[in-house]
């Protein structure tokens, strides 16, 4: 009889190890391909493939990091900024509250539009404009850990703004959470507020 408790209890002991490492081993799993970022033999940035499809965080109008005064009544108040991030790395900032090496956020840009039925009032996202921005972060790429680069037609690799440039300085005295401006981005600051 205790032969048999013991061999049962083995086995229930075996069943849990295999369960827990499947569950750690899914929870870890190699990011797509796809997702990751891709460099030219020169050491530029290629530009992100399906970045439209990955979770966008934010959007924005009329952002801007310079004073400027507020548009005339009734004016666009700006552009629309969208920001998006892999997939599997939002499920990793969700999981942990921490960015993982090799996370990009995508910025595009959208003219601010009105004058289409049956739009009365306000504002709505019109064209996108051409370009984006990324921000990737990659150990070593700079002293921050982040480095920024800009794809004026989205489809020429581009070299990496170089740290000395203002947005460095200011993504590392006014963005929430690691270089990032989480402050602006409701479900990563919700998910900082845990």
């Amino acid at each position: 009889m205790q032969t048999r408790r013991g061999m049962i209890a083995g086995i229930v002991g075996v069943i849990g190890v295999v369960a827990w490492q499947a569950v750690a081993t899914s929870q870890q799993q190699e990011p797509p391909d796809d997702q990751l970022p891709r460099f030219a033999p020169g050491g530029q940035l290629l530009p992100p493939v399906g970045w439209e499809a990955w979770v966008m965080v934010g959007s924005s109008t009329g952002l801007s990091y310079a004073a400027a005064p507020p548009p005339a009544a009734g004016a666009a108040p700006g552009m629309f900024h969208n920001v998006y991030v892999q997939p599997w790395a939002y499920r990793e900032f969700i999981r942990t509250g921490a960015f993982p090496e090799r996370t990009m956020f995508v910025l595009s840009f959208y003219e601010a539009s009105h004058k289409s039925a049956p739009a009365r009032a306000g504002f709505y996202e019109g064209d996108r404009m051409p370009g984006i921005e990324v921000h990737l972060k990659q150990a070593g790429i700079d002293k921050t850990g982040w480095g920024f680069f800009g794809f004026g037609d989205g489809a020429v690799p581009a070299t990496m703004i170089p740290g000395a440039a203002p947005c460095y300085s200011c993504h590392a005295t006014e963005a929430a959470h690691d270089q990032v401006f989480t402050q602006f981005y409701p479900p990563l600051r919700e998910r900082l507020a845990r």
